[in-house]
């Protein structure tokens, strides 16, 4: 159960590594009135869950199964942040591992041991330079190493980006809170479904798709004004 607590914790939106500031893309395609109302943001929502597999989500569950293995660690490092073609995204990654690596420690372990791979993923980042640093592999290895199971760790993780794309949805487009309520209510076996597929995937299979979102997160680069940092 703490171990739980402690996950919902570094993944809430209010968690002190900026992730509030990001929209991945959104930002554009509200900018671009291609989602305009709560329909088209759930149709955004749904698109978003089938690609996340394929990317963040699968780099996370990637991380949490080879935590041991920093070899692979540093290739599943270099290989997801070049499939981030949005600079903005890569950026705001690098910025989310990087503060997330510097605090994490501040907060109490899930047993003696402490956090084992994150802390050699913390000295490649941040000391050796060996690795980029992509914060859904520090979220994978962060959940490793408190010992929470790797599907309640991928769905929490899951969720908590569902619920910032609703909740940034709501602000720009605007929305009423219940419209965003019932996106998420509506998107929960989705979110099931995403952690179940990325499950069982290996690190050839990332990169599928998403292509739309890219070149929104590019276009965002363009925009005249833009309340978010991707």
């Amino acid at each position: 159960m703490l171990a739980t607590l402690r996950m919902i914790q570094v993944c809430d939106s209010l968690f002190p590594i900026g992730a509030f500031t990001l929209s991945n893309g959104l930002e554009t395609l509200i900018a671009n009135r291609t989602i305009t109302n709560g329909t088209s943001l759930e149709e955004y929502v749904s698109s978003f869950l089938k690609i996340l597999p394929y990317n963040d989500l699968g780099v996370m569950t990637l991380s949490y199964d080879h935590a041991q293995d920093m070899d692979y660690i540093k290739n599943l490092d270099r290989f997801s942040m070049a499939l981030k073609a949005p600079e903005e995204v890569r950026t705001g990654s690098r910025k989310l591992c990087s503060r997330f690596l510097k605090i994490y420690q501040e907060f109490e372990g899930a047993s003696q041991q402490g956090y084992p791979s994150l802390d050699t993923y913390r000295e490649e980042v941040l000391n050796t330079g060996s690795c980029i640093g992509n914060h859904s592999i520090a979220v994978g290895l962060f959940a490793k190493d408190i010992g929470l199971s790797k599907d309640e760790a991928a769905s929490i993780y899951t969720y908590s980006l569902l619920n910032a794309i609703v909740t940034n949805g709501v602000k720009m487009i605007p929305l009423s809170q219940m419209v965003g309520q019932k996106i998420l209510s509506e998107s929960q076996k989705k979110i099931l479904e995403a952690v179940q597929r990325a499950s069982t995937l290996e690190i050839e299979d990332l990169g599928v798709g998403g292509t739309g979102i890219d070149i929104a997160g590019m276009k965002h680069e363009e925009l005249y004004s833009r309340l978010y940092m991707s």
